[in-house]
């Protein structure tokens, strides 16, 4: 299966969410602002050069394959394209979640992300996100918890 979580940069929820997915962030835990910050893809990449990428964060318990999407402003056209070139290759759209969450960013987040990417202003603007991820992180737990729990009924289905 793959499994491809995405948002407006693909430096913030996506990534927090493909993290908290593959076990390297706890569920029952708000992370800190360090261990946030840590995070390989937070906040880091350029913009505009890696809209559009899709990029592989990891695997999950089940041996699915995790990832970020930044999409900007392109989210009608790309998750239909995703989903068109799937069932193209396999014949079926079976094995892929596209997820959006960007449904969990709030505006510090916004702001946050404007100021350390569009700008070009980490220092100023990493903090402020890395403030809003702390308190959107149980909403992001949320979402990555209900795609867990399709993956495990289609996991459990595919077993039998």
């Amino acid at each position: 299966m793959h499994i491809i979580y995405h948002c407006y940069g693909g430096t913030h929820t996506s990534v927090i969410a493909s993290y908290i997915h593959i076990g390297m962030l706890r569920t029952d835990k708000t992370p800190t602002k360090e261990e946030i910050e840590s995070i390989p893809m937070f906040d880091k990449l350029n913009g505009q050069n890696d809209t559009g990428h899709i990029v592989s964060i990891g695997t999950d318990e089940y041996g699915n394959n995790v990832y970020s999407l930044g999409v900007k402003n392109g989210k009608k056209l790309i998750e239909p394209a995703l989903k068109d070139f799937y069932y193209h290759l396999f014949n079926t759209n079976d094995g892929l979640l596209i997820i959006d969450t960007s449904s969990a960013t709030n505006w510090i987040m916004k702001i946050g992300g404007f100021i350390s990417i569009a700008l070009k202003s980490p220092i100023i603007g990493r903090p402020l996100v890395t403030y809003g991820v702390i308190k959107a992180y149980k909403n992001i737990v949320q979402i990555v918890k209900n795609v867990k729990a399709q993956e495990s009924a289609e996991y459990n289905a595919i077993k039998r």
